[in-house]
């Protein structure tokens, strides 16, 4: 099949999930997970760290479709959105709410009151910035089991992907004029500047000589010295959590296209190397697929077939794709590139892409939110399908990619 029909295929599958799911949910529900029992969606309100997803996938079902009602129906589900990044006083997750929402929006739209939600989103997430870590504040007000009882500050590899909430307001803040709105005076040099930072931390703590990521680093918050390092939704400290591994390769592999810095593409690949290797080391069956288990180093669970985690092989699709276009006509790129592509088919086969007859709210299934805590397994995950969705459409744009042929 090729990457065309492929992405055809996915398309078609998407709005009949989203046209369901517009017509049973109300604005103001923000899917999260589809419950195990059923398949239809969980959802919370607005403020979730998930709550700028399904926003997030009508407007990649416009971008892929070209459909108006998909933009009109994104744009009714962001008003719950708007005005509150100032009022989130525990949130930290604003490239997650606005990027996929306001950010995309203002795409589209190019109206100032898109783009000053998107600003304010960026302002919010600025504010969270700690110099004596060199580093954004990413977990307040609760810690995971593993957390030392030090005095602390932490980090999540997860937040790669937030950071780019702040490179986006950097470029873009040009555009609001005055800057007197914003606290900061600065904030293209600064927002820039914390990003880049925060990034160059993750790589020198998160990341892990062979490539391979730890969940969390904790820092002493007054001279930013590491206290430990652990897993805390994966298996083991040691271990490697699929999805955290997956944060790592795309969030790296976006700032690299966004700053044009060497370095993070450097990170970019060792990160999507080690993802790889792990991939073609897992025991059978998992084996050679391309959608991991949850966790690379956790043993097999036959009965649960892993579990897999869709969510971070889409994730990682995302990534792939943008070392591919940074590396391209190199052998190095060619490599990341049909990983990408049969990691997207892969997703579109029947065993991980719902079928419209099928009574499952999400677009992907067989996705693992959090299993040390038995949240979240073996369901859909309304990141999981943004990210497919955003993929498809990297994949869709570039040349290469779309006429892609095994």
């Amino acid at each position: 099949m090729s990457m065309e029909a492929v992405i055809a295929r996915v398309i078609a599958v998407a709005e009949n999930k989203l046209a369901a799911s517009t017509q049973k949910l109300a604005p103001n529900q923000y899917p999260t997970a589809t419950l195990p029992h059923n398949g239809q969606w969980m959802f919370n309100n607005a403020g979730h760290w998930t709550s700028g997803f399904f926003v997030g996938c009508l407007w990649q079902l416009h971008a892929l479709t070209g459909k108006p009602e998909w933009a009109a129906a994104a744009q009714r589900w962001q008003e719950g959105l708007a005005d509150k990044q100032r009022t989130w006083q525990s949130q930290h997750d604003f490239g997650f709410i606005y990027l996929p929402s306001y950010a995309a929006s203002y795409a589209v739209t190019q109206s100032a009151s898109d783009l000053r939600q998107a600003l304010a989103a960026a302002e919010a997430l600025a504010w969270n910035w700690n110099p004596a870590t060199r580093s954004l504040r990413t977990f307040e007000g609760w810690e995971p089991v593993q957390a030392s009882k030090a005095y602390k500050q932490i980090v999540i590899i997860d937040f790669m992907m937030n950071l780019q909430m702040l490179v986006w307001g950097a470029k873009h803040v040009k555009h609001w004029g005055a800057y007197q709105s914003f606290v900061d005076r600065q904030p293209e040099q600064d927002w820039m500047h914390m990003a880049v930072e925060h990034a160059r931390q993750v790589a020198a703590n998160h990341v892990r000589p062979d490539g391979s990521t730890y969940h969390i680093v904790e820092y002493h918050p007054d001279n930013g010295a590491v206290i430990r390092r652990y897993q805390y939704q994966g298996y083991k400290d040691n271990s490697t959590w699929a999805r955290g591994q997956s944060w790592a390769v795309a969030g790296f592999s976006i700032l690299h296209a966004e700053t044009g810095l060497p370095e993070f593409l450097e990170v970019a690949k060792r990160t999507a190397d080690r993802w790889l290797q792990m991939l073609s080391e897992q025991e059978d069956p998992a084996k050679g697929s391309y959608v991991p288990k949850w966790d690379f180093n956790a043993p097999y669970d036959p009965a649960n077939d892993g579990p897999r985690d869709t969510s971070s092989a889409a994730i990682t699709a995302l990534g792939l794709l943008h070392l591919a276009e940074a590396l391209p006509g190199t052998e190095c790129g060619q490599r990341y590139l049909c990983a990408a592509v049969n990691t997207l088919r892969a997703l579109a086969s029947p065993k991980y892409l719902a079928s419209p007859d099928e009574p499952h709210a999400a677009v992907l299934k067989h996705a693992t939110g959090n299993l040390p805590d038995n949240d979240k397994i073996d369901v859909g995950l309304v990141y999981a399908d943004y990210y497919y969705l955003q993929a498809l459409k990297k994949c869709q744009d570039m040349e290469a990619c779309r006429s892609y042929s095994l």
